[in-house]
This record gives C-alpha cells, sequence and structure tokens, in this order.
C-alpha cells in the first residue's frame, strides 16, 4: 500500500456530500491561490497560458514524487527494511529546490544535471531501465523548463513548494489541480477541440456501476489526465484485499491507456504515478489510427472506461479498419470500445446525445451493439453537465459482453437533472444530487418518477433509437425553466449541425 493515499471516510465511493468537503474546499482555494501566483509568475515572464501548464505540470510532479519518497523512507525504516531512494542527494526535490537563496545556481542545475539523470538511457547517468525509469523517460523528454531567468525561477518553485500533498489531503485535489490548470487552456482552444474533461463525480458513478476487480485489465482509450484509470486503480485498492502478486498485477497488468495529445498524455502519465501506480501501460498515440477490428481475445480488456472526443472528424481513407464508416469521431470510438471488450467485459462510455437518435452509420453500430452486447442502462445527463467545456446534451451508456453472446433483452433509463451542481459555467454545487440515487435504483432496476425500462422489441420497432425520452413525464415547454429551453433549442442546433455535417460528408464522397 502507498501510505501517502488517503482513506479519508466517504473520500472516494460516496458520490455526496461528506465531512472532508469543507477540508477539500478549503485545500482547493490555498491550491488555486498558489496556481494563480505561479502562472502570474510565469506570465510575468512572457511564458503563454498552454506553455505554463506544463511547466507547473512537471514542477507539481517532481514535488509530489519526493513527498511520495519520503513517506516510503519512512515507511521502510518503520519496518526496519531498506529503501533507496530513486531521487536521491543533490536530486532530490528537497534538496535543489530549497536553493532559493542562489537562484542562478538552481536553474543551471535544473537544466543541466538534472534533467540528464531524469531523461538519459545510460543508467550510471539516469535513473535505470525499469517502468519508472522509462515513464520518468518519456515524460521529462517531452517537457522542457520555460523559464530563462534564475530569479523567476526560483519564485515559481518557492509557489510549488507550498504545495503538501500529505495524507490527510484527497488526491483528488491534486487531479483537480491539473484540471484547474487545463481549464484555462480549454477556455482559449474550445476544449481541446472534442475533449471535454470528465467531471471527477460522474467518473466515480461509473466506476462504482462497472465494478473493476483485482485481476482485470481497465483500458480507457483516450485517457486523457487518467481520471478514470486513477479512480479505477483507487476504486480496486479500497474493495479487495490484495496479495503480494496481485499487487504486482495492479501495479503493471492492470491499467491500459492511449492519447493523443503529447501535453495531456503527459498530464495523465504523472498522475498515475501520482495515485501510486507506477507502471501503468499508456501509450501516447491516434487510437482510431491504430485501431484493429479483429483483435484477439487475448488482448481484449475486461473494463473499458471511456470520455471519447466528440464533435471531431476523421478523413474517410483513414477508416479502412472500421467495419462502419462515420465522419462522427465518437461513432468510430464506440466502435473501438466494442472490438477491444472482453467476454465477461464491462463498459461505461460517455456520448452525445446523437449517437443514440441518429440515423446511416450511427444506426448501424447501435443495431451492432444491441445484438452483440447487453446495453444494461442509460444514465441520460443533464445539458451543461460538462460546462465550462461544452454545454451538448451527454449520456452514460453501460453495456456487457456476455460469455454467451446474447444480446440486449431491455434497457433501464435514469434521466438525472441535478447531478449535485449548477448548470452554469460557474457550475457551484447546490443541493438535491441524483447520483447517489440512481446508484441505488440501479442494481434492482428500480422504475420511478426519473427511471424507466424499455424492452428490445420496442427499441428495434423504433429504429433502434436509444434515446432517453421520459414515459413519466410531458415535455411541456411552456412549464419548462428558461435555462432549460436554452438548452434544449442549444442541443436541437447541435443535432442540426451534425446532420448537415453527414450530408456535406456524403456529398463530397459523391462528387
Amino acid at each position: 500500500m502507498y501510505p501517502w493515499l488517503p482513506d479519508a471516510p466517504g473520500s472516494r465511493n460516496n458520490t455526496g456530500p461528506d465531512l472532508t468537503q469543507n477540508n477539500t474546499d478549503h485545500r482547493r482555494q490555498e491550491v488555486q491561490q498558489i496556481v494563480k501566483n505561479a502562472c502570474d509568475q510565469l506570465n510575468a515572464e512572457g511564458v503563454d497560458a498552454r506553455n505554463y501548464v506544463e511547466q507547473l505540470a512537471w514542477l507539481f510532479f517532481l514535488k509530489a514524487f519526493d513527498e511520495t519518497e519520503s513517506r516510503k523512507e519512512q515507511e521502510a525504516t518503520f519496518d526496519d527494511t531498506p529503501y533507496e531512494r530513486r531521487l536521491a542527494g543533490e536530486y532530490a526535490w528537497s534538496h535543489w529546490a530549497q536553493d532559493t537563496d542562489h537562484p542562478d545556481d538552481m536553474l543551471e542545475f535544473v537544466d543541466g544535471k538534472l534533467w540528464i539523470k531524469l531523461t538519459s538511457p545510460d543508467p550510471a547517468k539516469g535513473l535505470g531501465h525499469d517502468a519508472l525509469a522509462q515513464r520518468f523517460r518519456r515524460i521529462f523528454d517531452n517537457v522542457r523548463n520555460y523559464s530563462r531567468r534564475g530569479v523567476s525561477f526560483a519564485k515559481v518553485v518557492q509557489q510549488v513548494d507550498k504545495l503538501h500533498f500529505s495524507s490527510e489531503t484527497d488526491v483528488i485535489v491534486l487531479s483537480e489541480i491539473y484540471e484547474d490548470l487545463l481549464k484555462r487552456v480549454a477556455a482559449d482552444s474550445a476544449g481541446y477541440a472534442g475533449e471535454f474533461y470528465t467531471q471527477r463525480h460522474i467518473i466515480r458513478a461509473m466506476v462504482q456501476v462497472v465494478q473493476p476487480q483485482a485481476g482485470d485489465q481497465v483500458y480507457d482509450p483516450c485517457f486523457g489526465t487518467a481520471g478514470f484509470l486513477g479512480e479505477a486503480a483507487d476504486y480496486i485498492r479500497h474493495n479487495n484485499t490484495l496479495s503480494g502478486k496481485q499487487l504486482d498485477e495492479l501495479q503493471h497488468k492492470t491499467f491500459y491507456g492511449l492519447e493523443l495529445k503529447p501535453l495531456t498524455y503527459l498530464l495523465g502519465s504523472m498522475n498515475m504515478i501520482l495515485h501510486g501506480i507506477e507502471g501503468a501501460n499508456l501509450e501516447l498515440a491516434n487510437t482510431l489510427e491504430v485501431h484493429s477490428q479483429n483483435v484477439a481475445e487475448k488482448d481484449k480488456f475486461q473494463v473499458i472506461l471511456a470520455n471519447p472526443p466528440y464533435g471531431g472528424k476523421m478523413a474517410q481513407e483513414l477508416q479502412t479498419n472500421f467495419r462502419v464508416r462515420s465522419s462522427a469521431t465518437e461513432c468510430l470510438f464506440l466502435q473501438h470500445i466494442m472490438a477491444n471488450l472482453n467476454k465477461g467485459g464491462r463498459a461505461a462510455v460517455v456520448i452525445p446525445e446523437g449517437v443514440l437518435f441518429r440515423g446511416g452509420p450511427d444506426q448501424k453500430v447501435r443495431k451492432e451493439l444491441l445484438e452483440q452486447f447487453e446495453v444494461h442502462t442509460i444514465l441520460s445527463l443533464p445539458a451543461g453537465c460538462f460546462l465550462p467545456y461544452t454545454g451538448v446534451k451527454t449520456n452514460v451508456i453501460f453495456f456487457d459482453r456476455t460469455e454467451d453472446g446474447s444480446g440486449t433483452k431491455s434497457v433501464w433509463y435514469y434521466a438525472l437533472t441535478n447531478d449535485g451542481f449548477e448548470l452554469k459555467q460557474t457550475r457551484k454545487p447546490i443541493a438535491g444530487n441524483q447520483l447517489p440515487d440512481f446508484l441505488a435504483k440501479r442494481q434492482g432496476r428500480v422504475e420511478s418518477e426519473n427511471s424507466w425500462t424499455v424492452p428490445i422489441a420496442d427499441i428495434v420497432a423504433n429504429g433502434y433509437d436509444l434515446s432517453a425520452k421520459n414515459p413519466n413525464k410531458v415535455d411541456d415547454y411552456e412549464h419548462r425553466p428558461a435555462l432549460d429551453l436554452v438548452q434544449s433549442i442549444k442541443t436541437n442546433e447541435a443535432r442540426i449541425t451534425e446532420l448537415l455535417d453527414e450530408l456535406e460528408s456524403l456529398l463530397e464522397r459523391a462528387e
């Protein structure tokens, strides 16, 4: 076990408010101020927003890794067993980061000796050849130090040194540091062109439904900041008593992922190490380009969790490996997930509303999904759930690949209207979170005002339409809140745009 990971009551498996919330909120405010001070300093030196996201990311990582090493060292002393630091002596953050009285010497050491230690494949100069050393090289080969003045660099280091990732602080706060930084950039780049970072409480609910277990192989084909993989690691640890062999498998044979964007890949890699998983199998690659429709059963995964990028496009000539070609990346990602789920496997995927009702390629994929997998649950999320990135309405679709290959018999729906936060750009916490109710009713497929079941015959008769249309509520526009109406209009406009894009693609192919 990793003693620096918290065991605070309700910090992971409870989606509702808990006793640690006030402490977490206070810590978040402290961290945000630290980040602001550091960003202001970098900005004053002329470093642009995207670059200081990268700059602070590797500094956060080295600081937190140093704390992890200190705790492991203390634990080893308590157990009277030896522990050798990976970054010891002058290479330890706790050594070089204190030399702020000599800022030019500090900057020279980091750019020279420390960077060689972190990136050299030579065991005499670097960290060796094991999984952790390789992860360090992959990270620091792809980042750089953007500070050019020692005084400025020392001031940033001083701010980062104020962070204390102690055992009393939920590791989620560290993930939120990354996500808060990413929001700064995403706001200026439309969510990285289709990539929307999943809210932590949505991740937790999805993980609790699929229930990853020791021995499972967990895969995210677009892992981003590794929110799904990190939460799955925490879930496995806290719901299983793991043997020594299982702990080793958790480190090296459990977590897999692909990510296209270099910066996002680095943040996700760092996040997994900070979650105590040093050997996650994470690769920098374009998932859709390396996709294969014929994956050997031994290479498939027991659990797949994902929030694929949507709204993007992929050239037709690059789609030869897909059974159903589509101009929408979300349709292609869903096919990729279907092709990589093992027998007995469970999947939870965030998809935009259009995937559930559109004709053409989407309808063909839905037909395959319903016939070859057991689509047991669809969680309809409110429009605005992924603000500030997008106001597009989304759903979480849960499906299993049964051992006997049987398909869907019926789908249980839950229409979530309150996820515990305002459906505005600010996303402030509010009362009435329905996620605990969703989790409580899901296992028994309980029908209620917000939940209902649709047999497969009705779905097929309706053209394989999987839209969440609550039969218990009348869509009365005259009595709907103004914000709800605005969001509905935006969703309809998004649907029209999607249909026009499909038409445009068909016309281009016809020419």
